[in-house]
Protein backbone atom coordinates (compact mmCIF):
# COMPACT_ATOMS: atom_id res chain seq x y z
CA UNK A 1 0.00 0.00 0.00
CA UNK A 2 1.32 3.45 -1.00
CA UNK A 3 1.32 5.46 2.24
CA UNK A 4 2.34 8.78 0.66
CA UNK A 5 -1.18 10.03 -0.01
CA UNK A 6 -3.17 11.72 2.77
CA UNK A 7 -5.83 8.99 2.71
CA UNK A 8 -3.19 6.26 2.97
CA UNK A 9 -1.45 8.04 5.84
CA UNK A 10 -4.78 8.32 7.68
CA UNK A 11 -5.47 4.63 7.16
CA UNK A 12 -1.99 3.66 8.31
CA UNK A 13 -2.27 5.78 11.47
CA UNK A 14 -5.72 4.36 12.20
CA UNK A 15 -4.41 0.83 11.79
CA UNK A 16 -1.49 1.46 14.15
CA UNK A 17 -3.79 3.02 16.75
CA UNK A 18 -6.48 0.37 16.47
CA UNK A 19 -3.99 -2.48 16.78
CA UNK A 20 -2.29 -0.86 19.79
CA UNK A 21 -5.55 -0.45 21.70
CA UNK A 22 -6.61 -3.98 20.73
CA UNK A 23 -3.30 -5.41 21.96
CA UNK A 24 -3.18 -3.42 25.21
CA UNK A 25 -6.87 -3.71 26.09
CA UNK A 26 -6.81 -0.39 27.94
CA UNK A 27 -4.65 2.67 27.38
CA UNK A 28 -4.72 6.46 27.66
CA UNK A 29 -4.46 9.04 24.90
CA UNK A 30 -1.16 10.19 26.36
CA UNK A 31 0.26 6.67 26.15
CA UNK A 32 -0.90 6.43 22.54
CA UNK A 33 0.90 9.68 21.77
CA UNK A 34 4.11 8.34 23.31
CA UNK A 35 3.91 5.00 21.49
CA UNK A 36 2.94 6.38 18.07
CA UNK A 37 4.76 9.73 18.16
CA UNK A 38 1.56 11.35 16.87
CA UNK A 39 0.30 14.72 18.10
CA UNK A 40 -2.56 15.21 20.56
CA UNK A 41 -5.00 16.51 17.90
CA UNK A 42 -4.18 13.56 15.63
CA UNK A 43 -4.66 11.00 18.40
CA UNK A 44 -7.90 12.69 19.41
CA UNK A 45 -9.25 12.44 15.86
CA UNK A 46 -8.20 8.81 15.53
CA UNK A 47 -9.67 7.79 18.88
CA UNK A 48 -12.94 9.62 18.21
CA UNK A 49 -13.27 7.70 14.94
CA UNK A 50 -12.69 4.39 16.72
CA UNK A 51 -15.21 5.31 19.42
CA UNK A 52 -17.73 6.21 16.71
CA UNK A 53 -17.17 2.83 15.05
CA UNK A 54 -17.77 1.03 18.37
CA UNK A 55 -14.28 -0.43 18.75
CA UNK A 56 -13.25 1.76 21.68
CA UNK A 57 -15.11 2.76 24.85
CA UNK A 58 -14.14 5.49 27.26
CA UNK A 59 -13.80 3.96 30.71
CA UNK A 60 -12.69 5.24 34.07
CA UNK A 61 -9.87 7.60 34.97
CA UNK A 62 -6.21 6.75 35.20
CA UNK A 63 -3.60 7.97 37.67
CA UNK A 64 -2.78 11.67 37.53
CA UNK A 65 0.77 12.82 36.84
CA UNK A 66 0.04 16.24 38.26
CA UNK A 67 -2.83 17.50 36.15
CA UNK A 68 -6.26 16.23 35.25
CA UNK A 69 -6.71 12.48 35.58
CA UNK A 70 -6.55 10.89 32.08
CA UNK A 71 -9.48 8.97 30.67
CA UNK A 72 -8.88 5.26 30.11
CA UNK A 73 -9.66 3.98 26.63
CA UNK A 74 -10.89 0.39 26.62
CA UNK A 75 -11.09 -1.88 23.62
CA UNK A 76 -14.55 -3.34 22.96
CA UNK A 77 -13.74 -6.97 22.18
CA UNK A 78 -17.36 -7.73 21.30
CA UNK A 79 -17.60 -4.89 18.77
CA UNK A 80 -17.16 -7.35 15.91
CA UNK A 81 -16.79 -11.08 15.32
CA UNK A 82 -14.82 -13.18 12.84
CA UNK A 83 -15.59 -16.58 11.32
CA UNK A 84 -12.93 -19.29 11.05
CA UNK A 85 -13.31 -22.37 8.85
CA UNK A 86 -10.85 -25.23 9.25
CA UNK A 87 -11.28 -27.41 6.15
CA UNK A 88 -9.13 -30.46 6.70
CA UNK A 89 -8.84 -33.62 4.63
CA UNK A 90 -11.73 -35.33 6.42
CA UNK A 91 -13.40 -32.69 8.62
CA UNK A 92 -14.74 -29.15 8.72
CA UNK A 93 -14.70 -27.07 11.90
CA UNK A 94 -16.36 -23.65 11.95
CA UNK A 95 -16.06 -21.14 14.79
CA UNK A 96 -17.40 -17.68 15.47
CA UNK A 97 -14.94 -15.68 17.56
CA UNK A 98 -14.89 -12.26 19.17
CA UNK A 99 -11.90 -9.92 19.08
CA UNK A 100 -10.48 -11.40 22.29
CA UNK A 101 -10.07 -14.82 20.68
CA UNK A 102 -13.05 -16.26 22.55
CA UNK A 103 -15.04 -18.85 20.62
CA UNK A 104 -18.72 -18.01 20.89
CA UNK A 105 -20.09 -20.82 18.73
CA UNK A 106 -18.68 -23.83 16.89
CA UNK A 107 -19.61 -26.84 14.82
CA UNK A 108 -17.42 -29.69 13.62
CA UNK A 109 -18.37 -32.39 11.10
CA UNK A 110 -16.63 -35.33 9.44
CA UNK A 111 -16.90 -35.45 5.65
CA UNK A 112 -15.06 -36.65 2.54
CA UNK A 113 -13.45 -33.36 1.59
CA UNK A 114 -10.71 -34.81 -0.61
CA UNK A 115 -13.12 -36.35 -3.12
CA UNK A 116 -16.26 -34.19 -2.85
CA UNK A 117 -15.31 -30.53 -3.32
CA UNK A 118 -18.69 -29.13 -4.38
CA UNK A 119 -20.61 -30.97 -1.69
CA UNK A 120 -18.03 -29.84 0.85
CA UNK A 121 -18.44 -26.20 -0.11
CA UNK A 122 -22.23 -26.49 0.06
CA UNK A 123 -21.91 -27.99 3.54
CA UNK A 124 -19.55 -25.22 4.66
CA UNK A 125 -22.02 -22.55 3.55
CA UNK A 126 -24.76 -24.21 5.57
CA UNK A 127 -22.60 -24.68 8.67
CA UNK A 128 -21.37 -21.07 8.55
CA UNK A 129 -24.96 -19.81 8.38
CA UNK A 130 -25.92 -22.00 11.34
CA UNK A 131 -22.99 -20.78 13.43
CA UNK A 132 -23.80 -17.14 12.65
CA UNK A 133 -27.45 -17.73 13.56
CA UNK A 134 -26.39 -19.30 16.86
CA UNK A 135 -24.37 -16.24 17.88
CA UNK A 136 -27.12 -13.84 16.74
CA UNK A 137 -24.46 -11.44 15.48
CA UNK A 138 -25.61 -9.32 12.52
CA UNK A 139 -23.67 -10.12 9.36
CA UNK A 140 -22.57 -6.49 9.07
CA UNK A 141 -20.75 -6.89 12.40
CA UNK A 142 -18.65 -9.81 11.14
CA UNK A 143 -15.22 -8.72 9.93
CA UNK A 144 -14.75 -11.59 7.55
CA UNK A 145 -14.20 -15.30 7.13
CA UNK A 146 -10.86 -17.08 7.21
CA UNK A 147 -10.74 -20.41 5.36
CA UNK A 148 -7.91 -22.94 5.66
CA UNK A 149 -6.98 -25.75 3.32
CA UNK A 150 -4.76 -28.80 4.03
CA UNK A 151 -2.22 -27.90 1.35
CA UNK A 152 0.16 -25.08 0.39
CA UNK A 153 -1.42 -22.11 -1.36
CA UNK A 154 -0.79 -21.65 -5.07
CA UNK A 155 1.28 -18.48 -5.36
CA UNK A 156 0.85 -18.42 -9.13
CA UNK A 157 -2.94 -18.68 -9.32
CA UNK A 158 -4.45 -16.50 -6.61
CA UNK A 159 -7.17 -18.07 -4.48
CA UNK A 160 -6.25 -21.68 -5.23
CA UNK A 161 -4.05 -24.27 -3.56
CA UNK A 162 -1.77 -27.06 -4.71
CA UNK A 163 -4.02 -30.02 -5.44
CA UNK A 164 -1.41 -32.76 -5.81
CA UNK A 165 -3.06 -34.72 -2.99
CA UNK A 166 -6.59 -33.51 -3.75
CA UNK A 167 -6.96 -33.73 -7.57
CA UNK A 168 -10.75 -33.38 -7.41
CA UNK A 169 -10.18 -29.74 -6.34
CA UNK A 170 -8.12 -28.83 -9.41
CA UNK A 171 -9.22 -25.49 -10.83
CA UNK A 172 -11.54 -24.73 -7.90
CA UNK A 173 -11.07 -21.53 -5.91
CA UNK A 174 -12.84 -22.29 -2.61
CA UNK A 175 -12.94 -18.65 -1.49
CA UNK A 176 -14.52 -17.58 -4.77
CA UNK A 177 -17.13 -20.33 -4.55
CA UNK A 178 -18.03 -19.50 -0.93
CA UNK A 179 -18.30 -15.80 -1.81
CA UNK A 180 -21.24 -16.64 -4.06
CA UNK A 181 -23.29 -17.51 -0.98
CA UNK A 182 -21.54 -15.69 1.89
CA UNK A 183 -21.48 -11.90 1.72
CA UNK A 184 -18.34 -10.97 3.64
CA UNK A 185 -14.60 -10.78 2.93
CA UNK A 186 -13.07 -14.26 2.64
CA UNK A 187 -9.37 -15.01 3.13
CA UNK A 188 -7.57 -18.25 2.24
CA UNK A 189 -4.67 -19.78 4.18
CA UNK A 190 -2.83 -23.06 4.69
CA UNK A 191 -4.02 -24.90 7.82
CA UNK A 192 -0.65 -25.17 9.59
CA UNK A 193 0.06 -21.48 8.96
CA UNK A 194 -3.28 -20.61 10.52
CA UNK A 195 -2.46 -22.79 13.51
CA UNK A 196 0.79 -20.87 13.96
CA UNK A 197 -1.14 -17.58 13.85
CA UNK A 198 -3.53 -18.82 16.53
CA UNK A 199 -0.67 -19.79 18.83
CA UNK A 200 1.09 -16.48 18.24
CA UNK A 201 -2.02 -14.38 19.00
CA UNK A 202 -3.86 -16.38 21.64
CA UNK A 203 -1.86 -19.44 22.67
CA UNK A 204 1.48 -20.44 24.14
CA UNK A 205 3.69 -18.45 21.77
CA UNK A 206 2.51 -14.89 22.46
CA UNK A 207 5.96 -13.78 23.59
CA UNK A 208 7.90 -15.46 20.76
CA UNK A 209 8.63 -13.97 17.35
CA UNK A 210 10.02 -17.21 15.87
CA UNK A 211 7.80 -20.26 16.29
CA UNK A 212 6.91 -23.57 14.70
CA UNK A 213 3.42 -25.02 14.87
CA UNK A 214 3.26 -28.69 13.86
CA UNK A 215 -0.13 -30.03 12.80
CA UNK A 216 -0.40 -33.79 13.27
CA UNK A 217 -3.43 -34.93 11.30
CA UNK A 218 -4.08 -36.84 8.09
CA UNK A 219 -0.95 -35.12 6.86
CA UNK A 220 1.90 -33.59 8.82
CA UNK A 221 2.64 -29.94 8.19
CA UNK A 222 4.23 -27.05 10.01
CA UNK A 223 3.44 -23.37 10.12
CA UNK A 224 6.53 -21.20 10.47
CA UNK A 225 6.54 -17.70 11.93
CA UNK A 226 9.79 -15.77 11.64
CA UNK A 227 9.99 -12.21 12.90
CA UNK A 228 6.27 -12.28 13.70
CA UNK A 229 5.43 -12.99 10.03
CA UNK A 230 4.35 -16.23 8.34
CA UNK A 231 7.26 -17.65 6.38
CA UNK A 232 6.11 -19.25 3.11
CA UNK A 233 9.37 -19.76 1.24
CA UNK A 234 10.04 -19.07 -2.43
CA UNK A 235 6.89 -20.69 -3.85
CA UNK A 236 4.71 -21.11 -0.77
CA UNK A 237 5.62 -24.67 0.23
CA UNK A 238 7.79 -23.92 3.28
CA UNK A 239 6.88 -26.03 6.29
CA UNK A 240 6.04 -29.27 4.48
CA UNK A 241 7.92 -31.18 7.16
CA UNK A 242 5.81 -34.30 6.63
CA UNK A 243 7.62 -34.91 3.34
CA UNK A 244 11.12 -34.85 4.74
CA UNK A 245 12.78 -38.27 4.46
CA UNK A 246 13.44 -40.20 7.66
CA UNK A 247 13.82 -43.72 6.16
CA UNK A 248 15.62 -43.75 2.81
CA UNK A 249 14.14 -47.13 1.88
CA UNK A 250 10.93 -46.73 3.87
CA UNK A 251 7.27 -47.14 2.99
CA UNK A 252 5.81 -45.31 0.02
CA UNK A 253 4.19 -41.95 0.77
CA UNK A 254 1.16 -40.46 -0.98
CA UNK A 255 3.56 -37.90 -2.54
CA UNK A 256 5.32 -40.74 -4.40
CA UNK A 257 8.50 -40.64 -2.35
CA UNK A 258 9.66 -43.35 0.04
CA UNK A 259 10.27 -42.93 3.76
CA UNK A 260 8.51 -39.59 4.33
CA UNK A 261 7.80 -38.78 7.97
CA UNK A 262 4.09 -38.44 7.17
CA UNK A 263 3.96 -42.12 6.23
CA UNK A 264 4.75 -43.04 9.83
CA UNK A 265 3.32 -40.11 11.79
CA UNK A 266 0.25 -39.20 9.70
CA UNK A 267 -3.03 -40.72 10.81
CA UNK A 268 -3.51 -43.04 7.79
CA UNK A 269 -0.16 -44.73 8.49
CA UNK A 270 -0.80 -45.07 12.21
CA UNK A 271 -4.31 -46.44 11.68
CA UNK A 272 -3.12 -48.88 9.01
CA UNK A 273 -0.52 -50.26 11.43
CA UNK A 274 -3.09 -50.34 14.22
CA UNK A 275 -5.60 -52.37 12.18
CA UNK A 276 -2.95 -54.89 11.20
CA UNK A 277 -1.64 -55.26 14.73
CA UNK A 278 -5.05 -55.46 16.42
CA UNK A 279 -6.69 -57.78 13.89
CA UNK A 280 -6.02 -60.87 16.02
CA UNK A 281 -7.34 -59.26 19.22
CA UNK A 282 -10.93 -60.45 19.73
CA UNK A 283 -11.82 -57.33 21.73
CA UNK A 284 -11.30 -55.18 18.61
CA UNK A 285 -13.32 -57.33 16.20
CA UNK A 286 -16.00 -55.28 14.46
CA UNK A 287 -14.52 -51.90 15.36
CA UNK A 288 -11.38 -51.74 13.25
CA UNK A 289 -13.08 -50.44 10.09
CA UNK A 290 -14.05 -47.25 11.89
CA UNK A 291 -10.98 -47.05 14.10
CA UNK A 292 -9.89 -43.54 15.17
CA UNK A 293 -6.57 -42.33 16.48
CA UNK A 294 -8.30 -41.29 19.70
CA UNK A 295 -9.23 -44.93 20.30
CA UNK A 296 -5.59 -45.90 19.78
CA UNK A 297 -4.48 -43.21 22.22
CA UNK A 298 -7.09 -44.26 24.80
CA UNK A 299 -6.02 -47.90 24.48
CA UNK A 300 -2.36 -46.95 24.93
CA UNK A 301 -3.23 -45.05 28.10
CA UNK A 302 -5.20 -48.04 29.35
CA UNK A 303 -2.20 -50.35 29.04
CA UNK A 304 -2.51 -51.79 25.53
CA UNK A 305 1.16 -52.48 24.77
CA UNK A 306 0.76 -52.59 21.00
CA UNK A 307 -1.04 -49.22 20.84
CA UNK A 308 1.53 -47.71 23.20
CA UNK A 309 4.31 -48.95 20.96
CA UNK A 310 2.58 -47.38 17.93
CA UNK A 311 2.42 -43.97 19.59
CA UNK A 312 6.00 -44.19 20.83
CA UNK A 313 7.27 -45.18 17.39
CA UNK A 314 5.44 -42.23 15.86
CA UNK A 315 7.05 -40.01 18.50
CA UNK A 316 10.54 -41.24 17.62
CA UNK A 317 10.01 -40.61 13.91
CA UNK A 318 8.52 -37.20 14.64
CA UNK A 319 11.58 -36.36 16.73
CA UNK A 320 13.89 -37.11 13.79
CA UNK A 321 12.05 -34.70 11.52
CA UNK A 322 11.78 -32.01 14.18
CA UNK A 323 15.49 -32.26 15.01
CA UNK A 324 16.27 -31.33 11.42
CA UNK A 325 13.87 -28.39 11.60
CA UNK A 326 15.30 -27.17 14.91
CA UNK A 327 18.86 -27.35 13.58
CA UNK A 328 17.88 -25.22 10.59
CA UNK A 329 15.45 -22.74 12.15
CA UNK A 330 16.25 -22.57 15.88
CA UNK A 331 12.67 -21.59 16.88
CA UNK A 332 11.78 -19.88 20.13
CA UNK A 333 8.87 -22.27 20.64
CA UNK A 334 7.61 -25.53 19.16
CA UNK A 335 3.86 -26.16 19.47
CA UNK A 336 2.18 -29.49 18.62
CA UNK A 337 -1.43 -29.57 17.49
CA UNK A 338 -3.84 -31.88 15.71
CA UNK A 339 -5.39 -35.23 16.57
CA UNK A 340 -2.17 -37.09 17.40
CA UNK A 341 -1.03 -34.34 19.79
CA UNK A 342 -3.80 -35.53 22.12
CA UNK A 343 -1.43 -38.37 23.07
CA UNK A 344 0.55 -35.85 25.14
CA UNK A 345 3.53 -37.34 26.98
CA UNK A 346 3.05 -40.75 25.34
CA UNK A 347 4.14 -39.06 22.11
CA UNK A 348 6.32 -36.25 23.44
CA UNK A 349 8.70 -38.28 25.62
CA UNK A 350 10.02 -40.51 22.80
CA UNK A 351 9.90 -37.51 20.45
CA UNK A 352 12.14 -35.45 22.75
CA UNK A 353 14.51 -38.38 23.30
CA UNK A 354 14.87 -38.73 19.54
CA UNK A 355 15.32 -34.98 19.07
CA UNK A 356 18.05 -34.69 21.69
CA UNK A 357 20.15 -37.31 19.93
CA UNK A 358 20.06 -35.36 16.68
CA UNK A 359 19.68 -31.65 17.37
CA UNK A 360 22.20 -29.05 18.43
CA UNK A 361 21.81 -28.95 22.25
CA UNK A 362 18.19 -28.16 22.92
CA UNK A 363 17.86 -29.75 26.35
CA UNK A 364 17.98 -26.35 28.09
CA UNK A 365 14.81 -25.33 26.27
CA UNK A 366 12.49 -28.27 26.83
CA UNK A 367 9.84 -25.93 28.27
CA UNK A 368 9.60 -24.47 24.77
CA UNK A 369 8.03 -27.69 23.44
CA UNK A 370 4.32 -27.69 24.24
CA UNK A 371 0.99 -29.11 23.14
CA UNK A 372 -1.42 -26.48 21.87
CA UNK A 373 -3.59 -25.14 24.67
CA UNK A 374 -6.21 -24.15 22.09
CA UNK A 375 -7.11 -27.79 21.43
CA UNK A 376 -8.91 -29.09 18.37
CA UNK A 377 -10.07 -25.61 17.35
CA UNK A 378 -6.55 -24.21 16.91
CA UNK A 379 -6.66 -24.02 13.12
CA UNK A 380 -10.22 -22.64 13.00
CA UNK A 381 -9.23 -19.99 15.58
CA UNK A 382 -6.23 -19.15 13.42
CA UNK A 383 -8.49 -18.80 10.39
CA UNK A 384 -10.70 -16.34 12.27
CA UNK A 385 -7.56 -14.51 13.43
CA UNK A 386 -6.54 -14.10 9.80
CA UNK A 387 -9.83 -12.27 9.17
CA UNK A 388 -9.08 -9.92 12.09
CA UNK A 389 -5.54 -9.23 10.90
CA UNK A 390 -6.77 -8.44 7.41
CA UNK A 391 -9.63 -6.27 8.67
CA UNK A 392 -7.28 -4.23 10.86
CA UNK A 393 -4.73 -3.67 8.07
CA UNK A 394 -4.49 -0.18 6.51
CA UNK A 395 -5.75 -1.36 3.12
CA UNK A 396 -9.01 -2.72 4.58
CA UNK A 397 -9.71 -0.25 7.39
CA UNK A 398 -12.17 1.91 5.50
CA UNK A 399 -14.39 -1.09 4.98
CA UNK A 400 -13.87 -2.30 8.54
CA UNK A 401 -14.71 1.02 10.17
CA UNK A 402 -17.82 1.57 8.08
CA UNK A 403 -19.26 3.90 10.66
CA UNK A 404 -16.39 6.37 10.49
CA UNK A 405 -17.21 10.04 9.94
CA UNK A 406 -17.35 10.74 6.20
CA UNK A 407 -15.43 13.97 6.59
CA UNK A 408 -12.55 12.13 8.18
CA UNK A 409 -12.52 9.41 5.53
CA UNK A 410 -12.93 11.59 2.47
CA UNK A 411 -10.90 14.63 3.33
CA UNK A 412 -10.60 17.05 6.16
CA UNK A 413 -7.24 17.77 7.76
CA UNK A 414 -4.55 15.37 6.67
CA UNK A 415 -3.22 13.27 9.54
CA UNK A 416 0.50 12.77 9.08
CA UNK A 417 2.93 10.46 10.83
CA UNK A 418 5.09 12.65 13.03
CA UNK A 419 8.39 11.86 14.60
Amino acid sequence: MNITTPAAVRANNLSITLNLIHERGSITRTELMELTQLSAPTISALVNSLISAGFVIEGGSGASSGGRRPTILQFNYDARHAIGVDMGAAHVTVVSMNLAGEVKARQSHRMDIVNLPHQTLENIVQIVKEVIAETRVPVEEILGLGLTVPAPLNTITSGTFLTHYMPSWKGISPAVELAKEITMPIYLENDANAGALAEKWWGSAKQCDTIVFVKLGTGVGSGLIIGNEIYRGFSGTAGEIGHTTIETMGRRCRCGNHGCMESYVGLPGILMDARLGLAEDASWVGSLDNLTVQQVIDAARSGNKFCLQLIQTAGRYLGIGLANLINIMNPGMLVLGGDLAEAGDLLIEPMVASMLKRSIPFEKHMEKIVVSELGQDTVAIGAATLAIIEAFSPSNLYRTLHRLDDLYLKGGEAIQKEG
